[in-house]
């Protein structure tokens, strides 16, 4: 999937002085050009969280309604962790030793308590209207609302078979769409998870934001 609503995205075409539309059709292009020059096939089915934005906010009803979730005075709503007792069971994170109660300053009941909506915060933000009040999805219910709507499975204990990405998505990004998941719906995001090395370039990860990646074309 295409997750083309996010902070990164937002603040970079602002800057650009381009939609995110916009922004994220360069990449997207380009991307599709590169699978094309190397004759990879494309998948069936691409979403864009974009144009899944009413399954994302079915999904954060359900999870309120569930008692899963909590709004904060600012009208962000955050996933509640402690209510997820197989929560760290796929990254091995143990939340009693690696996390910790924060100040209530924060309004975050537990550190690793994860966004689920951001509220529209007025200039350079982006928001959409919706039954949650205006704002954004969170990154880690963009993917889990896509599974669901595109690719879910029924009568089974998981929603799909595989789920794959890079290992630096293990946590918290998989670890949140499984705990998510688990709480809307009772099953599993995946019977199994695969999770892929990084390219290193004289000991560094290939990156972007390193400056030392290489490009197809």
């Amino acid at each position: 999937d295409f997750t083309d609503i996010d902070d990164k995205i937002i603040n970079k075409a602002f800057k650009e002085n381009k939609s995110i539309q916009e922004l994220s059709s360069i990449y997207i292009e380009s991307y599709t050009r590169d699978l094309n020059a190397l004759n990879v096939k494309q998948p069936s089915l691409e979403p864009k969280a974009s144009e899944y934005l009413d399954a994302m906010v079915r999904m954060i009803e359900t999870l309120l309604e569930k008692n899963f979730a909590y709004r904060v005075s600012n009208g962000d709503i955050y996933l509640d962790t402690s209510k997820d007792k197989d929560y760290g069971s796929l990254s091995m994170h143990n939340s009693s030793i690696e996390f910790g109660r924060i100040g209530l300053v924060q309004e975050k009941r537990l550190e690793q308590d994860f966004v689920l909506w951001k509220s529209y915060k007025g200039d350079n933000d982006v928001g959409f209207d919706s039954p949650l009040g205006k704002g954004r999805p969170g990154w880690h219910i963009e993917c889990s609302s896509m599974v669901f709507e595109t690719l879910a499975l029924t009568n089974t204990p998981y929603q799909i078979d595989i789920h794959a990405g890079g290992a630096d998505l293990l946590f918290p990004h998989h670890e949140n769409e499984a705990c998510q998941t688990r709480c809307a719906f009772g099953v599993e995001i995946a019977k199994y998870w695969m999770h892929n090395g990084f390219v290193n370039i004289n000991n560094e990860k290939m990156s972007k934001s390193l400056g030392n990646s290489f490009f197809i074309k």
